[in-house]
């Protein structure tokens, strides 16, 4: 029961480590319309407004004085005027976090061919 634990705690603690790998939320220079202009109508970003509530906008772009895109699940359509923003973080990947993953996950499996490897050499020794 012990070792099904571990092996459960393991595959979690990979699992998280994993979602957050690989992408990371970035600071955009300048005001909203150039930082979502740049965006091109893709991609996702985080909007903080000014009285700092956050909106996670798919595919944003710059309608008159407005940045719209899509939020939630189903897609619906949201506008945050632009003397409400704040800050916009546009997500894009790390790849010293994409590297780390990587190097990790090698580590990690190794670990654990080398575990298996002793534990069936002691188990046949007996």
């Amino acid at each position: 029961m012990t070792v099904r634990r571990t092996r459960l705690s393991i595959a979690a603690a990979v699992c998280m480590l994993a979602t957050g790998a690989c992408h990371s939320w970035r600071t955009q220079p300048g005001p909203a319309p150039e930082a979502i202009g740049r965006l091109n109508g893709t991609g996702t970003v985080r909007v903080t407004r000014r009285d700092l509530s956050v909106l996670v906008i798919s595919n944003p772009t710059v309608v008159g004085d407005s940045t719209v895109g899509s939020i939630g699940n189903p897609p619906q359509r949201a506008a945050v005027a632009v003397a409400d923003v704040q800050r916009i973080d546009a997500r894009r990947v790390s790849a010293a976090k994409t590297g780390g993953l990587a190097v990790g996950t090698v580590v990690l499996v190794s670990a654990l061919v080398i575990a298996a490897a002793v534990v069936a050499v002691l188990t046949s020794w007996n």
